[in-house]
């Protein structure tokens, strides 16, 4: 029986991804690794063999990436150590062919400054454009770990597909975690200050995905790698990366409809939205960051999902229970 090996399966992409593939692929083993043993209960739950440990033991990861058909890597993106003990299993695979890694990046690849504020020279970066992804700065976020993962493609030992995401929302499936980053920061900052918030004057853009629909696009994505397996042919690296984004939003209008949602429920008591100064924490909803997913469209993704502001309340509700 195959097997597919998965990394974060207790996280917010890596759970609901993990339920998809189980629905998807009924003929495949799932193997995770787990690190806290509250969690294996859950995992186990949907039908995933756990094997402890954490994300720096790195031989037991190679090791388990070794004997996988398909390791996928909803981890940290920006891990290197990680990355380069998966791509390291892969090369010693025991499989008897070549074994497919699909791993998860994130549009913070084209992340500006933080300034924000909307800005007219930022570049939209397509998918389907093989220079908009070769030309990603080094520097740019999550790249130095994109680039192992390129490489190992062009070796040729492993098949390898990279999605990046853009601003997730909607509440997951996924056996642990089932909120995500960006809007619920918005959410706590809000609850903290007792009003919405943004920086700037909150006119810098993102886009966005739902995340049922992000799961459709890794299944696509996993069914595309198992086909081109089939006749082995040689793939351009940079034509194996897919955005996932289909609308864009200001962070100023999210902040405001936060706003609007905690001051209906009774969390905050003026619905206006306020400008505050820069600071780390904000770091994913200060900047900006365009992209277009025509790849992942052309290769037959259609989302259908809610809008990201008729999912508020209920990251509303999700992050005052937690």
């Amino acid at each position: 029986m195959p097997t597919i090996f998965i990394l974060g399966i207790t996280g917010y992409i890596g759970g609901a991804v993990a339920v998809g593939f189980k629905r998807t692929f009924p003929d495949y083993e799932f193997v995770a690794l787990v690190r806290n043993e509250q969690s294996i209960q859950a995992v186990e739950a949907i039908g995933v063999k756990v094997v402890q440990g954490s994300h720096t033991d790195l031989e037991f990861i190679s090791e388990q990436a070794s004997k996988a058909d398909i390791v996928l890597n909803a981890a940290d993106a920006d891990d290197l150590d990680l990355t380069k003990a998966i791509l390291a299993g892969l090369k010693n695979t025991t499989i008897g062919k070549t074994p497919i890694l699909i791993h998860t990046s994130g549009t913070g690849l084209a992340m500006g400054a933080p300034t924000g504020n909307f800005d007219p020279t930022t570049k939209v970066l397509n998918d389907n454009e093989v220079a908009d992804i070769r030309n990603i700065p080094d520097t740019a976020y999550h790249r130095n770990v994109d680039l192992e993962i390129f490489e190992a493609n062009t070796a040729g030992y492993a098949s390898t597909y990279i999605i990046a995401p853009s601003t997730i929302y909607g509440t997951g499936d996924g056996p642990v975690n089932r909120i995500s980053q960006q809007i619920p920061t918005l959410i706590k900052a809000a609850l903290k200050h007792k009003q919405a918030v943004y920086v700037g004057d909150g006119t810098n853009q993102w886009d966005n995905v739902y995340i049922g629909d992000l799961v459709e696009l890794y299944i696509i994505v996993a069914k595309l790698a198992v086909s081109e397996l089939v006749p082995a042919a040689k793939v351009d690296s940079f034509t194996k990366f897919f955005w996932g984004s289909v609308d864009t939003h200001t962070w100023g209008d999210v902040a405001r409809q936060i706003g609007i949602t905690l001051k209906k429920k009774g969390l905050i008591e003026t619905s206006e939205a306020k400008s505050v100064p820069y600071s780390d924490e904000f770091i994913a909803v200060a900047t900006t960051s365009r992209t277009i997913a025509d790849r992942s469209r052309k290769n037959g993704w259609t989302p259908q999902g809610p809008l990201l502001n008729e999912t508020i309340p209920e990251t509303v509700d999700l992050v005052v229970a937690n």
